[in-house]
């Protein structure tokens, strides 16, 4: 199994910033990776992390996901917990779950913001135009097409 720990940043810019850290099961980083978007609500850039999170994982050819994320309303919808009432997070809510489809089991775990501190820094550094990636360090682990990371 292979833990993300996701987040999405907003400020009063006109972008949004999105984070994905993944670490095996037993700690190791796996790799990192943010995006900076055009400006969204909290809510959609949460999405669009998790989104990025789930990327992430696909490119590690992880087939047990955990997506970790501080954010509470992501979690219970895609827990099937809330329903989602705005229709540009249904569409981000669709597209998540037709992404989770592609894995053997995808959980969603909420975490309280302090225990989510490389994710969300990341993702305020993508806000600001600042994006990284790291390639998979770990053994064993297959990273998909090299070119993905650029």
């Amino acid at each position: 199994m292979i833990s993300i720990h996701v987040d999405g940043a907003v400020s009063g810019t006109q972008f949004a910033g999105a984070a994905a850290v993944a670490r095996s099961s037993d700690g190791f980083f796996l790799g990192w990776l943010s995006r900076q978007f055009p400006a969204m609500t909290n809510n959609e850039a949460e999405y669009q992390a998790a989104l990025l999170g789930l990327l992430l994982a696909r490119h590690l050819s992880a087939s047990v996901v955990e997506i970790v994320s501080d954010s509470e309303v992501v979690v219970r919808q895609m827990q099937g917990q809330s329903r989602v009432l705005s229709q540009r997070l249904r569409q981000l809510h669709q597209e998540t779950c037709a992404s989770s489809g592609q894995f053997r089991k995808v959980t969603f775990r909420h975490v309280p913001r302090e225990e989510n501190h490389l994710a969300d820094a990341l993702a305020t550094e993508a806000l600001l135009g600042r994006t990284v990636s790291m390639r998979p360090r770990a053994t064993g682990v297959s990273v998909g097409k090299r070119s993905w990371w650029g």
